[in-house]
């Protein structure tokens, strides 16, 4: 025997150690001889591929004698932690041990016992657990292998040990192995093993395993509209919420999350197909949304997708209602789902609908489903995009029409069909909604189809006041309607949304865009707004001119919005009336900002001699710019429009303090008066001098250019008043006798200008300058030079601290 030990190689010695002696069936390997092993080929890479050749051989002889089937149960746990703690270099002898199983479960001496089926599952698990994808995508052989094995496998436990049990454990082995669903020719067993979990939950569970998808009409709008009255809702058990125990140490529902609760989107979208298509035979929404909540929610819209994707293409054994109303029930459902491309999906669904145009059932079905795609906002303007897409297949079909209406054929008549099955889904859309969801433009868009529907439309437009251009075609829309009854009823519910905002837009447009003979959205609008005024002369003149087909003049209007008391709209309603005379723009006069009053012409005061008191001045003042934005100004006894003043029509709200700010002459402006002074001396015979302009291109300093500035803000004709450039400080210096004079310079020259004001100082440097100029002009005559020359003069340098000018 020892000899016999000596020659034995080493790798043999150590595997044959760990197997105990005796005959019984429940045998195990010893535990320090399996640990030393372990070592031996975690050390030893070469010798791996040595220890499963062995252990194959070894197999192959146990196998052939009952009296060893314990020492088969100690090579499939040898095995088992072989896997375990040498995963790096399962290359190596992977394909022996699949070798090795194959043979356990060929052997009819073995395959029989569920113990020692069972360990060759546990060591399936552990290589589906630690196999890597590159071995499985880049080896033929092992593929062979693979596949050999589990073929092998599911035929013994299906027809020779019919245990659910481990057929469900295989499901959780297959779905263990990572990117298994990308390879093409492994994949299927995920699809099996999807199938199998599925069929062995609804066993146990046959609450999922009956059709329970609703049928009627009635019932599904009750309890779509039950839904939406009720604020909280019970969540049903789901795969990601599974509270009781027993449930979740269930096999089928591991099989399940695992399936489903992944992330590898291949793998899902194989579990889903295999889902759908279990759903066709025994189509229970419990089911599927048991099974949806345990998708992860950024993926749960592919189970959407491939709905949609199986209606469109029409795949073999699927019944389009049921895929429809599957699609319907998860879209109602508690089930939250993100990315969905609505309009992708209802675009498809509708090309579906108008393929099969016929099919009365699939129209109807096809109308529910999109209602229910519709039924959860997943983006803010998902209503309009929905509604307006199928606008445009409106307008298309109009357009259409007009071009086929030349044509005999049946065409005419299938595009009538279709436009009037995507008048029913915008109907059955608009009318499950509660909230304001829509645009006051596309109401306009939908008058024209919706018939008396149009009315309970009114309440999904939303809060936002419309623009003047839009309350024209709004007006226009209500205008083309053939119905009467409609027309005043919209008339009506436009007043009762908008109020004064219709108003003042209804008066604008029917005042400016109705001539000839009237129709009767015209009469509809004025009755409605003598209504909405209070005015029953109004009213019983509308009701008159209606029946006499005659149209109100200005002059009738104007009598209307005349009285403040009576009307208190007739202000701005003057406005509007009047601005199309005046060629005037009244979109500002219709904002609610817009408060000023139209040009009225009131005398002004002239201005008062020098003499005069400085308020009375500064009402004068105030009253010119009062006029100046309200766009009038008043020359002698002719009020005129100030068209320049872009201001006229503005609230005070948008005026700043800048744009009402004088202007201040440039020194252009300032030459050009002098010279016209000049020449008009001249004329008369008078002698007129003026000093050489002073100022500075390279500005020489602050202070010499703002002494130039303000002396030439003084006209050198003192005679005449009215032609006078004056100076906005001027005012300060007017009344102020030779007292007030002498008293302001003392002040200044003695440094006790503290208590008097800079006005006060500022009036008496001008009043100083104005004198010199005149002394100058009575002594030095001389010609008007143009030239603007620099700037030669030095600044006197008295220490007068705060002061910008000199008194010298």
């Amino acid at each position: 025997m020892l000899m016999r030990n000596i020659f034995t190689p080493k790798h043999q010695r150590l595997v044959n150690q760990c197997y105990p002696t005796g005959r019984t069936t429940d045998k195990k390997p010893k535990s320090s001889e399996t640990s030393y092993l372990l070592f031996y080929v975690n050390s030893r890479r070469s010798k791996l591929e040595k220890v499963s050749g062995y252990l194959k051989k070894r197999t192959s002889g146990d196998l052939g004698s009952r009296r060893r089937a314990g020492n088969v149960s100690v090579t499939l746990e040898l095995m088992d932690k072989i896997v375990n703690n040498c995963k790096e270099n399962l290359n190596v002898f992977i394909k022996d041990f699949f070798t090795i199983m194959v043979n356990i479960l060929s052997s009819g001496s073995v395959n029989n016992d569920v113990a020692i089926v069972e360990l060759v599952e546990q060591v399936f698990s552990s290589i589906c657990s630690n196999i890597d994808g590159a071995l499985y995508n880049g080896d033929v052989d092992f593929i062979q292998y693979f596949s050999s094995f589990i073929d092998q496998f599911l035929r013994i436990i299906k027809t020779v040990l019919k245990n659910d049990e481990l057929l469900l454990k295989w499901c959780v082995d297959i779905s263990r192995v990572t990117q298994l669903s990308s390879n093409p020719k492994l994949n299927h067993y995920v699809g099996e093993a999807v199938s199998i979990s599925l069929l062995k939950f609804q066993e146990r569970y046959p609450r999922y395993s009956k059709p329970n998808l609703l049928d009627s009409e009635t019932a599904d709008a009750d309890q779509l509209l039950n839904k939406r009255l009720t604020r909280t809702q019970t969540r049903m058990q789901g795969l990601d919420n599974i509270k009781d125990p027993e449930f979740s140490a269930d096999t089928s529902v591991q099989a399940l999350q695992l399936f489903f609760n992944t992330t590898e989107t291949e793998k899902l979208n194989i579990a889903l197909r295999v889902l759908l298509t279990c759903l066709q035979k025994t189509p229970n929404k419990d089911l599927l949304e048991f099974i949806c909540n345990g998708v992860p929610v950024q993926l749960r819209y592919i189970v959407i997708l491939i709905l949609v994707r199986q209606l469109s293409a029409e795949e073999k054994g699927t019944d389009p209602i049921i895929c429809l109303k599957l699609m319907s029930s998860l879209l109602t459902s508690d089930v939250s789902i993100v990315g969905l491309s609505v309009l992708d999906i209802l675009r498809k669904i509708i090309e579906y609908q108008l393929k099969h145009i016929t099919n009365a059932p699939i129209v109807r079905q096809t109308r529910h489903t999109l209602r229910d795609v519709e039924f959860k906002t997943y983006y803010k303007g998902q209503t309009s995009d929905v509604i307006y897409d199928i606008v445009g297949r409106l307008n298309a079909l109009d357009n259409g029409r007009e071009d086929n209406n030349s044509d005999n054929n049946k065409k005419p008549s299938h595009a009538d069909a279709k436009r009037a099955e995507l008048i029913n889904d915008i109907k059955e859309i608009l009318g499950f909604k509660k909230e304001q969801c829509i645009t006051v433009e596309l109401f306009i868009e939908l008058v024209p189809y919706l018939d008396s529907f149009i009315v309970s439309v009114y309440k999904l437009v939303d809060k936002q006041i419309p623009g003047v251009y839009i309350f024209g075609r709004l007006f226009q829309s209500i205008r083309t309607l053939t119905d009467k009854p409609l027309q005043k009823n919209l008339m009506h519910v436009t007043f009762k949304k908008y109020q004064k905002y219709a108003l003042f837009s209804g008066l604008k447009y029917f005042y400016e865009e109705t001539e000839g003979t009237p129709d009767y959205a015209y009469y509809c609008y004025h009755i409605e707004a003598a209504t909405f005024i209070g005015l029953s002369d109004y009213a019983n003149q509308a009701e008159y001119k209606y029946k006499n087909n005659v149209l109100f003049s200005k002059e009738d209007l104007l009598n209307y919005y005349s009285d403040d008391g009576s009307n208190e709209y007739s202000q701005r309603g003057t406005q509007i009336l009047l601005a199309k005379s005046a060629n005037a723009s009244t979109s500002d006069l219709l904002s609610d900002t817009q408060v000023s009053t139209m040009p009225v012409a009131v005398p002004e005061k002239q201005f008062v001699a020098l003499s005069n008191s400085q308020t009375e001045k500064l009402q004068v003042l105030k009253q010119r710019m009062d006029r100046s934005r309200q766009g009038t100004i008043n020359n002698g006894s002719t009020a005129f429009a100030n068209t320049d003043n872009i201001y006229r029509y503005a609230s005070e709200e948008t005026r700043s303090l800048k744009s009402m700010r004088r202007k201040a002459p440039n020194v252009n402006e300032l030459k050009n008066v002098m010279r016209r002074k000049s020449q008009k001396g001249k004329s008369d015979g008078a002698r007129t001098n003026t000093s050489p302009m002073r100022g500075s291109q390279s500005v020489k300093s602050r202070v010499t250019n703002i002494t130039f500035l303000l002396s030439e803000l003084k006209s050198t004709d003192t005679g005449n008043e009215a032609n006078k450039i004056r100076d906005i400080d001027e005012d300060d210096i007017v009344g102020l006798d030779k007292i007030d004079i002498a008293r302001a310079q003392s002040s200044r020259l003695s440094r006790n200008g503290s208590s008097l004001s800079t006005e006060n100082r500022r009036s008496f440097l001008l009043k100083k300058m104005f004198n010199d100029k005149q002394n100058d002009l009575t002594e030095k005559p001389e010609a008007v030079d143009d030239e603007f020359q620099d700037a030669t003069e030095d600044v006197n340098g008295m220490d007068t601290r705060g002061m910008l000018f000199s008194t010298n």
